[in-house]
């Protein structure tokens, strides 16, 4: 029972969701300005939040991300915070700067930008690990349990104890990441489709096939589906927005 419980105390502390730290931004005496994610000192003067930063033409811009929000009468409900509308609309100006300019490039990189985040960001590059140790403490657990049998029940169990933590593993990868991935990846990705720097709405047949994508995407993060087809949608549901993205 102590081999079970570390287990489930160990897969417990992996899906805690991590807290994202708060930025400071103050002036000190000498009227110099820091930002640091501890609070200022007594006597500085808090200044407002930092801004959203700069896109450069080699850096992609990462805008405040949006988590998982409620579903109420079939329609996400999404509250941005006053850093995230302010993050959001410098997404704008610099995609219509860099519609402007022709910069392909700066687009695709806002877009690459913005999934990478959505599929790893908030902890979720933790969530790969689960799976693993699911398999390797469920087949310790199978092992330890077959310590005083017959060498000729010990292989299937221990090989039963391992077919468990694949279940279990594939189940913790569908609960606790690919499920949060889908949901992140288009609730922003909704948002970026209107702020992509560009005052037309998408056309039909654009949005038509980012829906597609999306709902694809939900399907795919079901506990029923392939392990890889998850990571398949995401690659397609990628090529599909760098295309609405660079021909809006």
């Amino acid at each position: 029972m102590t081999l079970v419980t570390a287990s489930l105390l160990t897969l417990a502390f992996l899906v805690q969701p991590q807290p994202q730290a708060r930025l400071y931004r103050w002036r000190d005496a000498s009227g110099q300005v820091h930002i640091t994610a501890t609070p200022p000192p007594a006597g500085a003067e808090l200044l407002e939040a930092p801004q959203a930063p700069a896109v450069e033409p080699e850096q992609a811009l990462r805008p405040e991300l949006v988590r998982q929000s409620t579903v109420r009468n079939g329609h996400r409900q999404v509250a941005l915070s006053p850093a995230q509308q302010q993050a959001w609309e410098a997404v704008d100006r610099k995609l219509a700067q860099a519609r402007a300019e022709g910069d392909r490039r700066t687009l695709e990189a806002v877009s690459d930008s913005l999934i990478h985040d959505c599929l790893w960001g908030h902890g979720l590059w933790a969530m790969p690990l689960a799976p693993f140790l699911a398999v390797v403490l469920m087949g310790l657990l199978g092992w330890w349990l077959a310590l005083g049998l017959h060498a000729g029940p010990k292989l299937p169990l221990i090989a039963g104890f391992l077919a468990l933590g694949l279940a279990l593993g594939h189940l913790l990868l569908s609960a606790f990441l690919y499920h949060p991935q889908a949901a992140r990846l288009r609730q922003n990705l909704e948002l970026l489709e209107h702020h992509m720097g560009t005052d037309k709405p998408l056309r039909t047949e654009q949005r038509t096939l980012l829906q597609q994508r999306y709902q694809a995407l939900d399907l795919a993060s079901e506990p029923m589906q392939a392990p890889w087809r998850f990571p398949s949608e995401v690659a397609a549901l990628r090529a599909a927005v760098k295309q609405v993205m660079v021909e809006p």
